[in-house]
């Protein structure tokens, strides 16, 4: 057992030996040795044999050569792949003169010289890459804008992703700021030809989109319970530039007060993975826009004749369309349940008009002479335009477009007749004036007020406020007198009233007031004389010292002599009476006085019947 023992213990110092061998050969470096020096036989020569070239100095300095310049080849090879081409001949051209140095070296030391020196001469002909480009900071997400303060684009906005190919839907949230609510709203997005301004196919030209009301913040309600959403369903074009690209829709809507406003509504989509070019590189379908219009005159008024003019546009680069045939024909509106008609009848009869080619890319203008109906409400008017052409390949193809047209009403108005109370009135005194003002138009009239104009009157300004179609208001109004009237008494009035438009018209009309100077009577002048003015007492003269003495002395004289009149005519008739009662007591039975002859018979008079003749006989002369 003791030996079993002694033969474990061996074989475990046997292992920690070998283990401990190739840790010790780790440590060990190796000694770099001059060939020069090893000798035949020299210490550590061992057991292996050189040969008799291995002594020649000359010998080993060329092979030290020879190893160099191949090594300098093989670098040159190695990096030839970065070196700039058209540098890659004065590089071999340098690789030349350093192996050319290594060749006239003397010693192993000035070789490896050349070598490192041929090694730096290649590494300056490769390009010295840039230092990475930090990352650019991502484009900031736009936010939406509008032209108006209170219609814009409503919370909770999130721009949306568009995938060059693929479609996408555009919602446009939109919210009413403003305190009173807005109607008929009509929504028409600007598209465009240019993969810029509109990053999508156009696959129609009919992307217009109505909102019959926004209500206000009067309403009730948060901002959230009020916008109103509307949704684009868009293919998004492959040539398409990256990046967010604005999308501008055209708002328009009929104000509370019936006016009509447009703005514009700015959002952005996020447009990526588009190549700029087609994928399959064929010409897209013809696509035939609406991209204005006009009118002549600018204004179409209900009942009047207007020309639309409507600009088309072959959207295509490359194909032409060809035999096209537009056909225009405008909304039906009715104003009662048992009529409804075209808002616009064309005058020729026909709707249609045909149009022999539109080259690619080109535009073409067509008109139409329309009548607007006389009953049509004051807002804006839907006209389709239904499109169908060929390309040139004669395929055939079908479009719709529609544009909005606003008519105006023209306000009409009539007054009764007036009645003034009195028409003749004395400087300071009143005249009552009524009559009524009729609206026989088709329109609402709006902040409808009444002057009167005249040099010798004043006052008597009414306000009557909005006055619906049919409908009458009164006018109840004071005139005062101001001056004496120097003419023929002719008062103008003047009714100003405002359409739906919020334009405003005067119409004119005339009436009779004669104004005359004041008459002062006795108690007049008394309480003038007596007045505010006669009781002032500041000092200085008073213009009315003097007039009002003048004043009571010419009444004080005509006065007196009207008084004297009639005493002097009363006097005369009492003595005419005496004189004639005293011929009547002359007169007897007999006297012509007291008989008179009728139908040859003679009549007894009584004294007052006498006395009456005798008066009658005075003043005939008789």
């Amino acid at each position: 057992m003791r030996r079993l023992g002694l033969i474990k213990r061996g074989l475990a110092l046997a292992l920690c030996g070998m283990l401990t061998v190739p840790a010790v050969g780790m440590l060990w470096e190796p000694i770099a040795v001059e060939a020069s020096s090893q000798l035949p036989g020299g210490e550590g020569a061992g057991d292996f044999k050189r040969s008799p070239e291995d002594d020649d100095p000359e010998k080993l300095l060329a092979n030290t050569k020879k190893g160099a310049q191949d090594e300098l080849d093989d670098y040159f090879e190695f990096k030839k792949a970065s070196i700039p081409a058209d540098k890659q001949t004065e590089a071999a051209s340098a690789v030349a003169t350093s192996k050319k140095a290594i060749e006239d070296c003397k010693s192993s030391a000035g070789i490896s010289d050349r070598l490192t020196e041929g090694k730096a001469k290649v590494d300056s002909y490769i390009p010295v890459a840039p230092e990475p480009e930090p990352e650019p900071e991502p484009e900031p997400e736009p936010e939406p804008t509008t032209t108006n303060n209170n219609i814009m684009v409503g919370g909770n906005w999130i721009t949306p992703v568009a995938n060059g190919g693929a479609q996408v839907s555009v919602v446009l949230p939109i919210v009413n700021m403003g305190r009173t609510r807005v109607k008929n709203v009509v929504v028409t997005p600007q598209i465009s030809d240019d993969a810029s301004k509109w990053p999508f196919e156009i696959e129609t030209s009919n992307y217009t989109q109505t909102i019959d009301r926004l209500p206000g913040t009067d309403d009730g309600g948060d901002d959230m319970e009020r916008r109103r959403e509307l949704t684009w369903i868009l293919r998004t074009r492959k040539d398409a530039p990256g990046g967010y690209r604005p999308v501008v829709f055209d708002v328009t809507f009929e104000n509370d007060d019936h006016t009509l406003t447009t703005v514009n509504l700015t959002t952005y989509v996020n447009v990526k993975g588009t190549t700029g070019t087609s994928a399959d590189g064929t010409a897209s379908t013809p696509r035939v826009i609406v991209t204005g219009f006009t009118t002549d005159p600018e204004e179409v008024r209900a009942g009047e004749t207007f020309t639309l003019t409507l600009h088309m546009q072959n959207t295509s680069k490359s194909t032409a369309v060809q035999n096209m045939l537009f056909d225009i024909q405008a909304a039906s509106e009715s104003t009662d349940t048992t009529y409804v008609a075209a808002a616009f009848l064309p005058t020729a009869g026909s709707s249609t008009i045909f149009v022999d080619r539109i080259a690619a890319g080109a535009t073409k203008d067509i008109s139409m002479e329309m009548e607007a109906r006389s009953d049509l409400a004051q807002k804006p008017y839907v006209v389709n335009v239904k499109m169908n052409y060929e390309d040139e390949s004669v395929h055939a193809y079908e479009n719709t477009a529609s544009v909005s047209i606003p008519v105006r009403q023209e306000a009409r108005v009539d007054i009764s007749s007036i009645e003034v109370m009195p028409d003749s009135i004395d400087v300071g005194n009143e005249a009552n004036v009524m009559f009524s003002v009729y609206n026989i138009g088709k329109t609402k009239l709006y902040n409808t007020s009444i002057k009167f104009i005249s040099d010798s009157v004043s006052g008597g300004d009414t306000y009557l406020g909005n006055i619906e179609p049919g409908a009458t208001a009164n006018v109840d109004a004071y005139l005062s007198g101001a001056a004496a009237t120097m003419d023929d008494g002719i008062v103008k009035i003047e009714i100003t009233f405002e359409d739906e438009a919020g334009e405003a018209t005067t119409i004119e009309k005339e009436m009779t007031l004669f104004v005359n100077e004041m008459y002062f009577s006795d108690d007049m002048m008394m309480d003038d004389m007596y007045g505010e003015d006669m009781m002032d007492q500041q000092g200085g003269f008073k213009i009315w010292w003097v007039i009002v003495p003048a004043v009571l002395i010419v009444i004080g004289i005509i006065i007196f002599v009207v008084i004297r009149r009639k005493k002097k005519k009363k006097a005369q008739e009492l003595q005419e009476l005496e004189d004639d009662l005293e011929e009547l007591s002359e007169d007897g039975p007999e006297g012509r006085s007291g008989y008179e002859e009728s139908d040859g018979e003679t009549e007894k008079l009584s004294p007052w019947k006498k006395w009456k003749k005798r008066r009658s006989e005075k003043r005939n002369g008789l």
